[in-house]
């Protein structure tokens, strides 16, 4: 499993109808579980940014499918990236 990052901004739709956020994190949860992720967690964050979640996924084509789905959701924008432990970018270095 490989692990990315996503950061998660509310369009204005989705600022219309904040209360209904924990709704939609569950249906992220969903298409994350379904193309054979996890997510991890889930963090509220200020500034420009919403959410920020940790999310595994099996490999890029599964994290695609999964970023396409969410993005029909019109409720969230999102930028994710692979993320790795300091320690193992500093082995790839020697």
């Amino acid at each position: 499993m490989f692990t990315y990052v996503g950061l998660i901004e509310l369009t204005p739709e989705g600022r219309e109808v904040l209360e209904k956020a924990p709704e939609y994190l569950e249906k992220f949860r969903k298409i994350v579980e379904e193309e054979g992720g996890v997510l991890e967690d889930t963090f509220a964050v200020m500034g420009p940014w919403d959410f920020l979640a940790l999310v595994k996924y099996p490999d890029n084509a599964a994290a695609f499918r999964a970023l396409a789905k969410i993005g029909k959701l019109e409720v969230v924008k999102t930028e994710t990236f692979p993320i790795e432990k300091v320690d193992v970018f500093l082995k790839a270095l020697v």
